[in-house]
C-alpha cells in the first residue's frame, strides 16, 4: 500500500479525535502533517462525502468529526478515503498453452481476497478513539 491517502487521512481524523467539537482548519490540519493544504482539502471532501466530517464555510468555518469517535473504525476510514481494494489482480490474458498461466488468475483472486476480508476486518476492530486515547 504505497498510496499515504489512508495514513494522511487516519492522521486527520486523530487530529479532529483529539480536539473534540473544535472546527479545524485545512492549513492547521496540513500544519500537523506537514503537507500542503491542498492535500488535506481533497482528503476532506472524501471524508465529508463519507458522512465521517462536517465542514463549515466561510472566515470562521474549518471542519470537525460527524460521528463520535469510538463509533469510527478505520475501515471507514480507509472505504472513505480509497473505496478501493488493497491490491490489484492479474489482469492479462493467460498463455492458453501454459497450465500455470492459465491457473494465475484464479489462485492469485484467493490470495487477494484473503488478503481484503482480514485486512479489513482488522481495520474494523480499531476505533479512533482507540488511537486518540494514545496520543
Amino acid at each position: 500500500m504505497l498510496d499515504q491517502r489512508f495514513s494522511v487521512s487516519v492522521h486527520i481524523m486523530t487530529v479532529l479525535s483529539y480536539h473534540h467539537g473544535e472546527l479545524m482548519t485545512s492549513d492547521v490540519l496540513a500544519s500537523s502533517i506537514r503537507t500542503n493544504p491542498t492535500v488535506i482539502r481533497r482528503l476532506l471532501a472524501k471524508l465529508v462525502e463519507a458522512g465521517l466530517v462536517e465542514s463549515f464555510k466561510g472566515k470562521t468555518g474549518g471542519v470537525r468529526l460527524n460521528c463520535q469517535r469510538k463509533d469510527i473504525t478505520l475501515k471507514d476510514i480507509y472505504m472513505a478515503v480509497s473505496g478501493k481494494p488493497l491490491l490489484n489482480n492479474p489482469d492479462k490474458e493467460p498463455l492458453k498453452q501454459c497450465a500455470v498461466s492459465c491457473a494465475m488468475k484464479k489462485i492469485m483472486c484467493d490470495v487477494t481476497s484473503g488478503l481484503e476480508n482480514h485486512s479489513m476486518s482488522y481495520l474494523a476492530k480499531i476505533k479512533l478513539a482507540d488511537l486518540t486515547e494514545k496520543v
